[in-house]
């Protein structure tokens, strides 16, 4: 009788546990990325990508601090044979300008991008793109 009982309340506490589970995920609101920044970057001094990563995970941290974890920058390493011009693609996605403007324009922000490597880099272009509806 004791293991019925038993294995009774943990039943009913996984399924408890489930339900909460579920609640806290249906709080969770991904916010729909409808800008992308693209610029392509030169280097002349040959620095590592794997250099370059640790840069990019502080100020997509930064990002995330200051309440949009789904935006951000990743870094793309050009194939060598597809450009002469330029090593790096560093692709940003944001929600909208609006939010760009707010991550830019925050402290936060300021201090994560204002990394000695990153002031070692020309940058050849830039572009901004808005999802198509």
């Amino acid at each position: 009788m004791k293991k019925v009982v038993f294995w009774c309340i943990a039943i009913l506490l996984i399924i408890g546990s489930c339900k909460q589970k579920v609640k806290e995920s249906e709080n969770i609101v991904k916010i729909e990325n409808t800008l992308k920044s693209i610029s392509f970057w030169r280097d002349s001094i040959g620095i590592d990508p794997a250099e370059l990563l640790p840069v990019f995970e502080q100020i997509n941290k930064s990002i995330d601090s200051i309440g949009y974890p789904d935006a951000g920058y990743k870094l793309w390493v050009v194939q060598g044979d597809s450009s002469k011009n330029f090593k790096y693609m560093i692709e940003g996605a944001w929600p909208d300008q609006e939010t760009y403007n707010l991550i830019h324009n925050h402290k936060l922000f300021d201090v994560a991008a204002r990394d000695k490597m990153m002031s070692r880099f020309k940058m050849v272009s830039y572009y901004r793109f808005t999802l198509a509806k």
